[in-house]
């Protein structure tokens, strides 16, 4: 049922929509935790000029996601790796041949399981989640289902490593916030 799958996602195509899953992707990729750090530290003297409440609950926010988040983004990208080299998957294009290959970009690995861009996607979207309402829910939800899929349609993954990778993410900001919890408590209980 997995390879059924991916090769049901995978034949479809159009020029238009190879540039959709390529930017994807891209969106996806562990590098752009850089941009979502500048975006915070850039966010947080900003968010002084915002006048009432909003201004500190905006502070307050950083200053408990932006750790969570790096904590997050370290077991994820541990785990993915530990994962990628141990059970040494192969991806689709060496399964099926290079024709069911579609991304601009090249393999960070030859191995396929698990997808570390829907960790990543999935990782944002946890950590993000409880902070959102209404339609920032929506986006978020929507951008890990436009990863998951663009890696299953370029031909980089399987749908289980998709998966797969949805569920490391999770995991990763379920114990990032834990620990962050616990660290929290702990500071308590000293005073």
């Amino acid at each position: 049922m997995n390879h059924a799958l991916f090769l049901a996602l995978n034949s479809i195509r159009s020029p238009a929509l190879d540039l959709f899953m390529n930017l994807g992707t891209r969106l996806g990729n562990f590098s752009n935790i850089v941009w979502l750090v500048v975006l915070a530290l850039l966010t947080y003297p900003a968010s002084r000029a915002v006048r009432g409440p909003l201004g500190p609950r905006i502070r307050l926010q950083i200053i408990e996601l932006l750790p969570t988040l790096l904590i997050g983004f370290a077991l994820t990208a541990v785990l993915v790796a530990s994962l990628k080299y141990g059970v040494r998957e192969l991806r689709p294009g060496a399964v099926y041949g290079p024709q069911v290959v579609h991304s601009l970009q090249a393999e960070d690995s030859p191995y396929s399981f698990p997808s570390g861009h829907s960790a990543f996607a999935m990782l944002v979207v946890a950590t993000f989640w409880r902070h959102a309402r209404g339609k920032a829910q929506l986006a978020l939800a929507t951008y890990a289902l436009w990863v998951g899929l663009s890696r299953i349609n370029l031909g980089m993954h399987f749908p289980l490593d998709v998966l797969c990778g949805w569920g490391i993410g999770a995991l990763g900001a379920w114990t990032a916030r834990n620990a962050m919890r616990q660290l929290h408590e702990s500071r308590w209980l000293l005073r």
